[in-house]
Order: C-alpha cells, then structure tokens, then sequence
C-alpha cells in the first residue's frame, strides 16, 4: 500500500468515527428532542480562524472556500479519502 493509499483510509475511518459519534449523541437526547447536528471546519477551529476567505478577490473562489469550510466535516474527510485514492491511482507506478 502507498502512503496515499493509507491517507485515504485514514481519512475514510475517521469520517466513518465521526459520523458514528454525531449519530450517538444525536440520539441521546429526549425523544422530543432528536437533533443531527454535524460538524464543519467552522464549528471545530472556530470562526476566527476564516475570516480570510471574505477578503479573497475572487467571489467564486471564496464562495467555493466558504463551502468547504461549512460542510460537514464527515463529508469532507470523505471527499478527502477519494481524492488520495484518485492521487493513487494516477500517481502509483505499476
């Protein structure tokens, strides 16, 4: 296995942890009160952290940062898990 084969699956085990723990503790409320409340690179780092992306020139450019930062953050190690595997697959010498 390639290092960035095993970035990947890092990344896809830690989503998955991620995940399982939002679920739980989404469950863990009242019955009434049954809520998913997901994390993102916002939530985690803090606010603070991103106030760059509003002085970027580009609008798409920090419309598409601002998305990546307020995504779920189980989504986006996905995302990152497939990435390497693609870095992988065209990289890797056979």
């Amino acid at each position: 296995m390639s290092k960035y084969t095993i970035i990947g699956l890092v990344s896809w085990l830690f989503s998955a942890l991620i995940l399982l723990f939002q679920t739980i503790s989404s469950l863990m409320g009242t019955e009434e009160k049954i809520a998913f409340k997901s994390l993102t690179l916002v939530s985690v780092i803090g606010q603070g952290h991103f106030d760059w992306i509003n002085s970027l020139s580009w609008v798409r450019v920090q419309k598409a940062m601002s998305y990546i930062v307020t995504m779920p953050l189980f989504l986006l190690l996905f995302c990152m898990g497939i990435f390497f595997f693609l870095l992988h697959m065209f990289l890797s010498k056979h």
